[in-house]
């Protein structure tokens, strides 16, 4: 037992925090607050993102991760993973998440490359296509938060935008999860992130799918813009492309070699690799520009273009995205 959870097992080890699989008890010693508040319902499956004990004695630690959470709950968004609750066991403190029945989007890429499915490693277009549409409309959300009392756009960044972070499920869920790096491009004056560095210069998130301004801290060609929401959509054209290709735009074999073939390597094109679609291409090559002035300016704008595309095929999005899931032939986490 954790807090009124019983705990069925470990679903993944993190960075900062064991993820649990758990199931609210009415029967337990101290009835969890959800449950009372009808958040979450007596049997019903949860995840447990508790931090390490040994981290939950550094405040900062504890900090940062109460923040991340108190974030989070500020979404009630289909496409962003629900937060339920905040609350600690004696030991150490934990979130109560709502569960995705299915795989992250890179461990659903590494299966299929085990599975060696045609054409490399990615999913079909329909696919990718369905998932970028439902992270774009993640981001427009996360774009568009603004100040609970003020009502001011408080310029919230992701800055973590990559397969990791996206859960997709059997019923055809899609959830950007993972808020632990975010930033508010106001500052600490917003009260959001407020134990967290909100300067730029400070690199955050995964290597492969960090814009040219997030690697060095500023943007390459317009020093004094903002890091702001155009890393994130350019974050998430590398994640599209991943998930049509099976892997990032650019590779190389350290994060150095890395980030030196994202600043000075011709952005790729989809025809580079056998993909033919004037569409997507377009829309890619814009995403992952190098200079943040001549990206797409919104997520609003990829989800037009991506939901034409998709009705334009007569594409269900949820059905395409559950199926797929559903025959790589994963246990259910329901079960």
């Amino acid at each position: 037992m954790l807090g009124g959870y019983r705990v069925l097992g470990r679903i993944a080890r993190g960075s900062t925090a064991d993820i649990l699989l758990a199931e609210a008890r009415l029967d337990s010693d101290a009835t969890p607050a959800a449950l009372v508040l009808g958040l979450v319902s007596a049997g019903r499956r949860v995840v447990l993102k508790r931090l390490y004990a040994h981290l939950a004695a550094d405040e900062d630690f504890v900090r940062m991760f109460v923040d991340e959470v108190q974030l989070m709950s500020r979404f009630k968004h289909p496409h962003i993973l629900e937060v339920h609750d905040l609350d600690e066991d004696g030991e150490s403190f934990f979130a109560v998440l709502e569960l995705v029945d299915g795989p992250s989007l890179s461990a659903a890429l590494r299966l299929r490359a085990r599975a060696g499915d045609v054409r490399g490693l990615g999913f079909n277009t329909d696919v990718a296509v369905a998932v970028g549409v439902a992270v774009a409309s993640a981001l427009e959300a996360v774009h568009g938060l603004s100040d609970a009392t003020s009502g001011a756009p408080l310029g919230l960044v992701h800055r973590d935008v990559n397969p990791h972070n996206i859960l997709v499920g059997r019923d055809g869920a899609v959830k950007l999860a993972d808020f632990g790096v975010a930033r508010s491009v106001v500052g600490r004056s917003s009260g959001l992130l407020v134990t967290r560095e909100t300067t730029g210069g400070t690199r955050k998130g995964k290597a492969s799918y960090l814009s040219p301004e997030q690697i060095l801290g500023r943007h390459p060609m317009h020093p004094d813009d903002p890091i702001d929401h155009r890393s994130d959509l350019y974050a998430l054209g590398a994640t599209l492309w991943c998930l049509l290709t099976g892997r990032p735009p650019f590779v190389a074999d350290s994060d150095v070699a890395l980030f030196d073939t994202v600043l000075t390597s011709p952005t790729p094109r989809l025809s580079d690799v056998g993909i033919t679609d004037p569409v997507l291409e377009s829309m890619l090559t814009a995403l992952l520009h190098k200079d943040a002035r001549a990206r797409v300016a919104s997520a609003t704008e990829v989800i037009v273009v991506l939901t034409d595309w998709l009705q334009a095929r007569n594409v269900d999005a949820t059905s395409t995205i559950a199926n797929t899931i559903v025959a790589m032939g994963l246990p259910s986490l329901l079960d």
